[in-house]
């Protein structure tokens, strides 16, 4: 449906590129099924933005709890709450803890990209 959008028009990449975060949340939330992951992943990547947390992403709630050594899957403020001290480059730690932590259970190959 986004990309819909995006081809006929009704979304322009440059304007919403401009957008601050919150108000590119607020654009975006609103077309059904885009929520915040969608929004903050495509912050993260797409445009480059320095200051993003995926706080509601399992993988990296799986590697702070890692890193941290926590005896808990964090809650997704306490990822935000972790998160503070990685300002302004929150995308920065995020993307390095996504790489490090690949998931256990896949096999060799996969992580490799062999077959």
């Amino acid at each position: 449906m986004a990309c819909e959008r995006m081809t006929d028009g009704r979304l322009d990449h440059e304007a919403l590129s401009r957008l601050p975060d919150d108000e590119l949340m607020t654009a975006l939330t609103a077309i059904p099924g885009i929520g915040p992951w969608t929004v903050q992943g495509a912050m993260l990547i797409a445009l480059g933005r320095e200051d993003v947390v995926l706080p509601g992403d399992l993988a990296l709630r799986k590697a702070i709890q890692a890193t941290y050594q926590l005896g808990h899957l964090p809650t997704q403020q306490e990822v935000l709450a972790i998160a503070e001290k990685w300002r302004p480059y929150r995308s920065l730690a995020t993307s390095y803890l996504f790489a490090a932590f690949e998931p256990a259970e896949a096999p060799a190959s996969a992580r490799l990209g062999s077959a």
